[in-house]
């Protein structure tokens, strides 16, 4: 992910973070989307990979899911692509919308992870996305704030299709697709980010995650594009 114009555009405020919130959550969204515009968090290979798991899943039972949703660019423009093909499944963001927690950083830290990135997503509320999904005219998108590794796996959909996890580190990907994964349906998918299969990349800990849950689960290791695969057998 590319924060730099995130970290541009909020450094005024950043010794006032209760007010910078105050004015993101309540502040015209126009402005506001002007001064911050959204950025797509995937990289352009990786966001086709995406939508093309999308496209060969849209008549499978199930909703769409992301962990790790940030600022919602991804969920709106994939949602956009789901209503032009005449398919709007369940979509379900859930993101801390507080940046990572700092106890799941620390195993990335010992990784090699670089430490400035623990305050790295800060900027975002739970109200903020949901503001500029209903100004798109995506508010059918439920957007959920809470920590996959502490949510109950009650508030996960009963069937998911395709999942998108993006939290970046080690112990919130493992804990979320063993969450995740006794919910997929035949044949769905889990597309875990920062997954680079060769060379070094800013964030060790997401292949240590995914590598951690295909060794427990005995899954087959793949990757695609920088994702890690995880796949449902079909029925």
């Amino acid at each position: 992910m590319s924060e730099s114009s995130d970290l541009a555009a909020s450094a005024p405020l950043a010794r006032w973070p209760r007010l910078r919130r105050f004015l993101w959550d309540h502040g015209p969204k126009s402005l506001w989307m002007r001064l911050r515009p959204l950025d797509q968090n995937l990289n352009p290979e990786r966001y086709a990979i995406f939508l093309r798991a999308l496209a060969q899943r849209r008549e499978n039972p199930g909703a769409i899911v992301e962990v790790g949703c940030f600022r919602g660019k991804t969920a709106a423009d994939a949602y956009r692509s789901l209503k032009d093909w005449g398919y709007e499944p369940r979509y379900v963001c859930i993101d801390t919308f507080e940046g990572f927690v700092p106890e799941q950083f620390e195993e990335d830290r010992k990784l090699g992870t670089e430490p400035s990135f623990s305050t790295q997503f800060q900027f975002n509320t739970r109200r903020s996305v949901e503001r500029m999904f209903r100004r798109l005219g995506y508010d059918k998108i439920e957007v959920v704030q809470g920590d996959i590794v502490e949510m109950p796996e009650s508030e996960l959909p009963d069937q998911i299709s395709v999942c998108l996890m993006d939290v970046d580190l080690a112990i919130p990907i493992h804990e979320g697709l063993k969450k995740v994964y006794p919910r997929m349906a035949p044949g769905a998918i889990a597309l875990v980010d920062d997954c680079e299969e060769e060379g070094e990349t800013e964030w060790a800990g997401a292949r240590v995650g995914y590598k951690r849950f295909i060794e427990e689960t005995g899954l087959v290791e793949r990757y695609d594009g920088g994702f890690g695969i995880v796949e449902k057998p079909a029925a």
